[in-house]
């Protein structure tokens, strides 16, 4: 088990992997350290706080097909069946804005078999409209350079 590398006492059992600029950083703290710097582990909803009798401060939906409440969800973290993702989807994108700064992904393209560039139809079309016009005008080294290109691209595609 890791220690803190905030404090280096207590056990990390938050991770934390910040990636900026193309750099990653790994941070490994325990909850007190976490909260020191502003981290919210917390699935809780401020919102949605249960007072003495129990009762809630705002509407306990529930999922029409499965019955699973917005209690349970926000308990468990768990949904149970594909629509409580329309049911609860105001929650949901809330709780994504608080955990990743925002409701949309915004990742990295795959970049195919290998690790090589994803090749687009569009730009071997390119590239033929240019081997053509290479042809044309009687520019035949150039022709055979993007020739050479086109079917690398190709190979790398079937592949």
């Amino acid at each position: 088990m890791d220690l803190c590398d905030e404090c280096g006492i207590n056990p990390a059992n938050i991770h934390l992997t910040q990636i900026m600029q193309n750099e990653t950083h790994v941070y490994h703290l325990c909850d007190e350290c976490a909260r020191k710097k502003g981290i919210s582990i917390s699935v809780q909803d401020e919102n949605f706080v249960a007072d003495e009798n129990g009762d809630s401060q705002t509407e306990d939906k529930e999922c029409a097909h499965c019955g699973m409440k917005l209690s349970e969800y926000k308990r468990n973290g768990w949904l149970g069946c594909p629509s409580c993702y329309h049911t609860f989807e105001t929650e949901i994108d809330t709780l994504l804005v608080q955990v990743h700064g925002s409701s949309i992904h915004k990742g990295k393209k795959h970049q195919g078999i290998g690790g090589g560039h994803a090749v687009s139809a569009g730009e071997i079309k390119r590239l033929r409209h240019e081997l053509a016009n290479a042809i044309k005008n009687e520019e035949f080294e150039q022709a055979a350079i993007i020739r050479d290109t086109i079917h690398s691209l190709t190979d790398m595609e079937s592949r």
